[in-house]
Formats: structure tokens, C-alpha cells, sequence
């Protein structure tokens, strides 16, 4: 019975990864596993997520967020890395009104022939960003590729649809999103620059847990994972057929109606990591760094953080090192491999 299964809260964002962990749950894969997934879907971003843990610790054990939240909240909670969710790459980007004059200049750097803009027209500019998320990261890379840095633009600090109803008030000329805020960005006619992928800011979404948790939880983290996995074997084997779900899920969770078009379009945009793939990108090699914490560690070493000074309420940028003591591990995903095969002998 599902009530005498071991339970873990699971709390993930409102977007491609939280689906499927919904779809996982509303076709029963969690109990066909041997575990009863508490999920909790938040239409916020990741900084909440982790600023709802550090108030009060009991309110996940597990969540999802990008690597710019998580190594923020790592360096102050004990937190443990256990797999992938997916890569948001695709479905990241900085966009405009149409008129804006951004938009009359492409491929200004002739190593980024795709993405429009140029120093003279972005110089100045105001951006609305959420501070400390994959928005602000990839803010960063793109005025990179025109050598400048924060110091050339304004900065405001707002998420999804406030940003959205910002630009289209005119109050900033740049917004950065991540999908599904995109969908309503593009109907109501704003146009994109540049993805996450142009501007090569990698995005993953790293599935984490609470490390006290872990201690005595190791078989009930790893059947989350395999739940997971399941549904990520879903959409690997027929992604259109989730398009009726990915609608029924955003409806539930959110005020706005999304199109099939943009539901579809949104699953075959979003890269999703089998089960071996990511055991190899966890592998450690003798005394060497897997490839996940290559990343991670290459992300805390260049990412530039927007701090907010709440004394003088302005925005300043810095660049800094970002120590990095997370534990991340591939023990949980070894034991979800064990499971998802003893389940389809």
C-alpha cells in the first residue's frame, strides 16, 4: 500500500524538470519503485527554493535548481549533489521589443554569428534580471561577447513575469528568462537575442539533497532517482507524447493557458540525460575531478554575482571565487540503476 512506503518531500520548480517529476508521480512510478513522493511545485526560482530550506530546513529533502543558486546556497547549507534533471540551455535567453535597436545589429563578434546586439546599442541599457539565477549568469556571458560587464548596463532585480510586464511597460529595454516565462514573453510579441546555448552559459539543473537527510535515506533518494528516470526514459522514447501532460501540468500550476504548439516545442528543446550518460559525467577517475565537478567548478570560479546592498539599494557587480564544498556523488544513481534493472527483468 502506498502509505507504508517511505516518504520524501520533493520540492521542484515550476517548469520542464518539475513536470516530469509530476508525470513520474501521475503515472505511479514512484510506488512501482517502492517510494511515495511528497512533491511540492513552486512557480518561483531556485534562491527561493534554497532560501525556504535555510529558514526551515524540513520544507524538502529534495529539490532541483541551476548551478548559480546552488553554489550560492551550498556554501551555507550541507547539501549533496546525486544526479542531473536536465540542461536548460535551450531555453534560457535575453529578449527585446521588437523596436528595439539591439535588434539592428547580428553578429557583431563574428565567433557568435546568431546573437544581435552590438557595444554602441547595448551600452547603457537596463536589464531586469533575478539576482543569483541562471538569468543574471547569462546576462553576464552575453555582454562577455561584446567585452563589456555589468558596469556598461543598469541592472533591476525582477523575475519572470514582472520582468516581462516591466519591458513591455518600457521600464528596462532586456529581460532574461527561462522557459516556460519565454512562451509568455513571445506572445506578447518580445523577441529573442540570445539563448543560454548561443552565449555557451551551460544551464544543468542538478538534482540535491539535504545531507542530514542522506545519512539514513540512501535507498529512498536513490528510488526518487529511478522514478526520475523513468519518466526521462518517456520522453528519450516519444517526447510528443508527453505534450498533453506538459499542458495539463503548466494549467495546474499556473494562471496562464499554454499552447500544444509551445508545450511541444518546449519538451524536444529541453535535453534530458539517460541514466549511463550521467553515471559516466559522474565518474571519477583515480585522483582526477568528474566531469560534473569540472563544471560546477568552473561555473563558481567565473561566475559574476550580482549582490544586492540592501543599505544603499543599489546593484553592484563583482567577480569573485566562490569556494565550493559540496559533495556530489554518483553512489545514488549506481543504486537507481540497480532498481530500474531489477524492474525490468
Amino acid at each position: 500500500m502506498a502509505f507504508d512506503l517511505p516518504r520524501i518531500k520533493v520540492t521542484m520548480l515550476m517548469e520542464h524538470e518539475g513536470f516530469l517529476m509530476w508525470y513520474a508521480v501521475k503515472q505511479g512510478y514512484d510506488k512501482k519503485v517502492g517510494v511515495n513522493i511528497d512533491l511540492t511545485i513552486l512557480d518561483t526560482n531556485g534562491i527561493d527554493i534554497m532560501n525556504r530550506h535555510r529558514q526551515d530546513p524540513k520544507s524538502w529533502d529534495v529539490t532541483c535548481v541551476t548551478s548559480i543558486p546552488l553554489i550560492v546556497g551550498s556554501n551555507q547549507m550541507p547539501l549533496e549533489i546525486v544526479g542531473i534533471a536536465n540542461d536548460e540551455s535551450n531555453t534560457t535567453g535575453i529578449y527585446v521589443q521588437p523596436d528595439s535597436d539591439i535588434l539592428k545589429e547580428k553578429g557583431w563578434n563574428e565567433d557568435y554569428p546568431e546573437i544581435y546586439g552590438s557595444p554602441e546599442t547595448i551600452k547603457g541599457k537596463t536589464f531586469a534580471i533575478k539576482t543569483l539565477t541562471s538569468g543574471a549568469f547569462m546576462l553576464v556571458k552575453y555582454l562577455e561577447i561584446f567585452d563589456m560587464d555589468f558596469s556598461d548596463v543598469k541592472v533591476v532585480d525582477l523575475a519572470g513575469k514582472d520582468a516581462i510586464l516591466a519591458l513591455e511597460n518600457g521600464k528596462v529595454d532586456g529581460i532574461a528568462l527561462w522557459s516556460p516565462d519565454t512562451y509568455l514573453a513571445e506572445r506578447k510579441g518580445m523577441k529573442q537575442v540570445a539563448t543560454a546555448d548561443d552565449v555557451e552559459a551551460e544551464i544543468p539543473l542538478m538534482f540535491m539533497v539535504d545531507k542530514e537527510y542522506t545519512e539514513d535515506h540512501e535507498d529512498v533518494i536513490a528510488k526518487m532517482l529511478a522514478a526520475y528516470l523513468l519518466a526521462v526514459e518517456k520522453q528519450i522514447e516519444n517526447p510528443r507524447s508527453l505534450t498533453k501532460d506538459y499542458q495539463k501540468f503548466l494549467r495546474q500550476y499556473s494562471t496562464y493557458e499554454f499552447s500544444k504548439e509551445f508545450c511541444e516545442y518546449d519538451i524536444l528543446r529541453h535535453s534530458v540525460i539517460p541514466l549511463e550518460t550521467q553515471l559516466k559525467l559522474f565518474e571519477k577517475k583515480g585522483a582526477g575531478k568528474s566531469s560534473i565537478q569540472k563544471l560546477e567548478t568552473n561555473i563558481a570560479s567565473s561566475l559574476m554575482l550580482i549582490l544586492y546592498d540592501s543599505h544603499t539599494n543599489d546593484f553592484t557587480m563583482t567577480s569573485r571565487q566562490v569556494k565550493n564544498p559540496r559533495f556530489i556523488t554518483d553512489k545514488y544513481l549506481k543504486q537507481a540503476r540497480r532498481i530500474l534493472s531489477n524492474l525490468k527483468k
